[in-house]
């Protein structure tokens, strides 16, 4: 989260001087949070050659190339639990990348009071705004607009954000983005040491363009459920991949962070996916980020918006929460929650979110995980210093911020019990396989998914994969004989599932599945077998 606290911006000094500040301006905190992991080569076992890696596993989320179909049709999902794979909605095409704009807007001459209040006028929609400078941060910024009667309305603090990428020394360049809508005035003023300082800043309004998608994006509503809650891909909302960079990956997710964007409420269901592109254009040709922040946003609607590029299953880095953005994944409730709780459409679709996500990498979310700072500009632990966080943490657990808000600072618990029954009743046979073997396995590196015949289901781990099926059960796959399968096609192949474990045969292995056997030969390092 950025802002006030979120990861495009909590400051990082002065905290007692910008509590004071705060004060002065009468406004309301806020704060604002949130690249391609490919499943990891499949080990070889003492004495056995090096395989390649692992191909990528089937890409959920991705866009199916498939004729629209109804929104309400068959997913191939038998068994409803938040282990299964994210689905896009069903007949929403990829959109035109939009590329935003993004353009200072100067002040009106003169200042309106002592404070150093100045005002932008447009002469068209601001949309999205955000207050930058170069050299020394102001102490306080607060950012206020028109309503719809044309009045100024209510001060909203904007904090000096630092940098949410990790190990990366402190800087502060601008602050959150703030959704303005179809408004023409923001008045801005920015203090330091208690004097005005706003002539020394400027207000960039940020252009997401309009996508051919927006409107259909706006009438899809909440997740349908807690099992395979829906998400809008990049594609779909109209990411302009020319922008972002390649994604990085971690071993594995063992927590996920909860923030909000901090920014307002008061936004349509079609105005979400143009939110979206504007501060993924924030974040990558302002903040310098590379990609949006978040691995994910939920509106105020429950519609689910994929964020960082790289797989919504895959251990992607993001930059959510500096100096912890390694082996965390990140959600942004779209909207300010400081004085205001998520609704249930939020709060729904972040808990199927979480529980798909956590569930599916047999996670705990009460669970307490150690973590250990890489260092960055918003961290609260310098570089090389552990701290204990739930699985399920908050943005403010990990940075000098008060994201995702007081107010959904105080949902955590319940959202952590929420998700936890979600995964409680979900227990499934590879996790079994897993955890009987967790040792030689390792952690998982991809969300258990349907298997590309989608009559099975299969995980990735650090040193294999577990595959099953209702016919065969549940077995691990690792080394050459995993490699070989995996080439010849894996379920699809003519071997098609594994019906038993890697075994010991004179003069190597071998593994048995539902049409033939493989065996590697330990003398010549080849795989024999009917493929």
């Amino acid at each position: 989260m950025a802002g006030s606290g979120g990861p495009h911006g909590h400051g990082t000094g002065g905290a007692r001087r910008r509590r004071a500040a705060r004060a002065r301006l009468g406004a309301v905190a806020l704060t604002t949070a949130a690249v391609l992991l490919l499943p990891a080569p499949a080990s070889a076992a003492p004495g056995d050659p090096a395989v390649p890696p692992a191909p990528a596993g089937q890409a959920v989320g991705a866009v199916p190339a498939v004729p629209a179909v109804p929104m309400d049709a068959p997913t191939g999902i038998t068994q409803l639990d938040p282990a299964h794979a994210v689905m896009p909605p069903a007949g929403l095409p990829p959109a035109a990348p939009v590329a935003a704009g993004i353009a200072p807007v100067g002040f009106t001459p003169g200042a309106r009071d002592a404070t150093g209040v100045r005002e932008v006028r447009g002469d068209q929609p601001l949309r999205l705004v955000a207050v930058t400078w170069t050299g020394a941060a102001p102490d306080a910024v607060a950012l206020r607009t028109t309503d719809a009667a044309g009045q100024w309305g209510t001060w909203t603090d904007l904090e000096a954000p630092g940098d949410e990428r990790d190990d990366v020394p402190a800087t502060a360049g601008g602050t959150d983005p703030v959704w303005v809508g179809d408004r023409t005035a923001v008045e801005v003023r920015a203090l330091r040491a208690g004097q005005p300082v706003t002539d020394e800043v400027q207000v960039l309004r940020i252009d997401p363009g309009v996508g051919s998608n927006d409107a259909a994006i706006g009438a899809l509503g909440a997740a349908r459920g807690p099992a395979a809650p829906r998400y809008v891909t990049r594609a779909q909302w109209g990411a302009d991949e020319s922008k972002a960079a390649r994604p990085e990956t971690t071993p594995t997710i063992r927590a996920v962070t909860i923030h909000h964007t901090s920014e307002t409420n008061d936004y349509g269901p079609d105005q979400s996916p143009a939110i979206v592109r504007a501060i993924f254009a924030y974040h990558t040709q302002k903040q310098g980020w590379g990609d949006i922040g978040y691995n994910a946003l939920v509106d105020k609607y429950g519609t689910i918006f994929e964020g960082r590029a790289g797989g919504m299953d895959k251990a992607v880095v993001g930059a959510h929460a500096g100096g912890f953005n390694r082996e965390t994944w990140g959600i942004a409730m779209m909207g300010n929650h400081s004085t205001l709780p998520p609704n249930a459409a939020t709060t729904n679709s972040l808990a199927a979110l979480a529980a798909w996500k956590l569930g599916g990498l047999y996670r705990d979310p009460e669970e307490q995980v150690q973590l250990t700072s890489a260092g960055g500009g918003t961290s609260r632990f310098p570089k090389g210093q552990t701290t204990t966080v739930p699985a399920l943490f908050a943005h403010r657990d990990v940075g000098n911020t008060s994201c995702p808000g007081d107010v959904g600072y105080a949902q955590m618990g319940p959202l952590r019990a929420k998700v936890k029954a979600l995964i409680d009743g979900s227990a499934t046979d590879v996790r079994a396989a897993w955890s009987a073997q967790r040792a030689a396995l390792g952690e998982p590196t991809r969300v258990e998914s349907p298997t590309a015949d989608g009559t099975g289901r299969s995980t990735d781990f650090e040193h294999g994969t577990v595959v099953w099926s209702p016919r065969t059960g549940a077995w691990p796959l690792t080394g050459a004989i995993a490699a070989h399968w995996r080439a010849a096609g894996a379920e699809a192949s003519p071997l098609g599932y594994p019906t038993g474990a890697e075994r010991d045969v004179p003069g190597g292995r071998a593994q048995d599945f539902q049409h033939g056997a493989l065996t590697w030969e330990r003398a010549t390092g080849t795989v024999r077998g009917p493929v």
